[in-house]
């Protein structure tokens, strides 16, 4: 029986690990694609890689956007740096670009003030992942570990007990952080019109009365989904309904 979970964990290694191979030879080539200024060619290597691969990377959604962002698809460009943001929070190339592709929509808001500890709450909150919070939460029950192994069986007591009480409070902290994070992404889930120019409603009807219009690139909250509908916030508090394929989440 070992033999066999043996046999099976290589084998799910070695599945992985050319999935892995594949993936990064589709990435290099459309890397090289995008340094031709093949930039159609590019977006086809890219594209594989998560719909035949099934993975994601932070690299890779923001190569997608440099690409459509080349291709002049502002929408696209700016959901890609969403994404990448979202698996790497701080990254400053994916900002600075981003920012950039902002000055190209059309739409503005002026966001509604936040409290000085709700900006400090969020700005805590988002300087991880939620999975970069699970982490560090493991780094702190590595340090809980060692720190009690430190206070029970060596001569450095002292050094045991503080390294054991630094890691379980960095444990909490961190798995707080990485729970709290996940519940603001799935209550605040962000997407991007990719339509030229949408319409958005009083209701989630076709009847119902315009509110605004929205155009490529711009940024809103979804809050609910109703029947091939969107309920949506945006940045300036406005409320509304917007057709689902107008828009696609982050």
């Amino acid at each position: 029986m070992k033999t066999l979970w043996l046999s099976l964990a290589l084998l799910a290694a070695g599945f992985l690990q050319a999935q892995e191979n594949k993936a990064a030879a589709l990435f290099q080539k459309g890397n090289a694609a995008y340094q031709a200024e093949r930039y159609d060619s590019a977006l086809v290597w890219y594209q594989q890689i998560p719909a035949e691969q099934n993975l994601e990377s932070a690299a890779l959604h923001y190569n997608l956007g440099n690409t459509y962002y080349k291709l002049g698809n502002l929408g696209r460009a700016i959901l890609h740096y969403e994404r990448a943001l979202k698996l790497k929070p701080n990254d400053e190339d994916t900002q600075q670009n981003l920012a950039i592709a902002h000055e190209k929509t059309v739409d503005r808001f002026e966001e509604l003030p936040k409290t000085l500890v709700r900006t400090a709450y969020l700005g805590l909150l988002q300087l991880l992942s939620p999975k970069g919070w699970a982490i560090l939460s493991l780094l702190g029950l590595g340090l809980l570990v060692l720190g009690l192994a430190l206070y029970l069986y060596s001569r450095l007591g002292r050094v045991g007990f503080s390294t054991a009480a630094a890691g379980l409070l960095l444990g909490i902290v961190s798995l707080v952080l990485a729970f709290s994070h996940r519940h603001y992404l799935k209550n605040n889930q962000g997407a991007i019109v990719l339509s030229t120019s949408a319409y958005v409603k009083s209701g989630p009807s076709e009847t119902a009365e315009d509110v605004l219009i929205l155009h490529e690139g711009t940024k809103a909250t979804v809050l609910q989904s109703f029947e091939g509908w969107r309920k949506i916030r945006l940045p300036d508090g406005k409320l509304g309904w917007i057709p689902a394929e107008d828009l696609e989440l982050i």
